[in-house]
């Protein structure tokens, strides 16, 4: 698995990490092996939400991670900002550690953005560093500008990630957030990478585009479809998967390497 660094960390990442959003009481069964899977075949990043399953989420990846060693990990969570306050904030952010079975995870993130509580939330982020309870910090579907503002209210930290949803068929933040995310060291993680139908009903002239690229490196269009997202710099994803072999697949389209025309070809602007 490529690992690439985590903004300006010095930190190491795999380029592909393993999303939970659907996992609940009912189906948590059959995350694990999947989860398991993912990890040996070197996705060791794992990424997670207090929101997802209410909490399911994070109990379940707690007892899968529980069985590896801790330092081959990187876990990352996040919180849904409609906590009331700082303290009711702070205590969900403990919470989500104890459904996880950590003293501390990898990255914690901000879900989404709430104009008047961000300067809130960016002092909690800075208090859970200095706590240990997360060793960076970051952010979830914000804006640029909101990104701007939220980084503008730290005093001794520095967000080094903002998760948004991007895929082939949404190339927003591809064209309009990530310059701006390159010339300041951040890494874009990038959620729904193969949007939630996988592409299998995709057609019109990005589908035939796709379905030639596939073809020249003898993989499947939802291969070339993560690894055009991962070809661009400061670009991780985390596909989700519930089945042995989309795991293994998606894995495997961590080393496809992409020519620039082909990046450009799959590209709208």
């Amino acid at each position: 698995m490529r690992m690439v660094e985590l903004g300006r960390t010095g930190e190491k990442i795999s380029v592909l990490g393993q999303g939970t959003w659907g996992l609940n009481r009912r189906n948590s069964e059959q995350w694990k092996a999947p989860l398991r899977k993912g990890i040996e075949l070197g996705m060791t990043h794992i990424d997670t939400a207090e929101v997802y399953g209410f909490g399911a989420a994070e109990k379940t990846v707690g007892k899968v991670i529980a069985e590896y060693d801790r330092d081959d990990l990187f876990i990352t969570t996040k919180l849904f900002p409609m906590h009331l306050g700082y303290q009711s904030s702070k205590k969900a952010a403990y919470n989500s550690l104890k459904r996880l079975g950590l003293k501390s995870v990898d990255l914690y993130l901000i879900h989404w953005p709430i104009p008047f509580t961000i300067k809130k939330l960016m002092k909690l982020l800075e208090d859970l560093v200095d706590e240990g309870k997360t060793r960076y910090i970051g952010v979830s579907n914000y804006s640029v500008e909101q990104f701007k503002k939220a980084q503008s209210y730290l005093k001794k930290h520095e967000l080094v990630n903002n998760q948004l949803r991007a895929h082939l068929q949404d190339q927003k933040h591809i064209n309009e957030s990530l310059p701006f995310y390159l010339k300041e060291g951040v890494t874009m993680t990038a959620y729904s990478p193969l949007a939630h139908s996988g592409f299998t009903k995709l057609k019109g002239e990005l589908g035939e585009k796709l379905e030639k690229i596939a073809k020249s490196h003898k993989v499947t269009i939802q291969q070339i479809a993560i690894a055009w997202l991962i070809n661009h710099e400061n670009v991780i994803a985390i596909p989700k998967a519930l089945k042995i072999e989309h795991v293994e697949a998606n894995a495997k389209a961590a080393d496809i390497k992409l020519k620039k025309d082909e990046i450009e070809l799959l590209s709208t602007k």
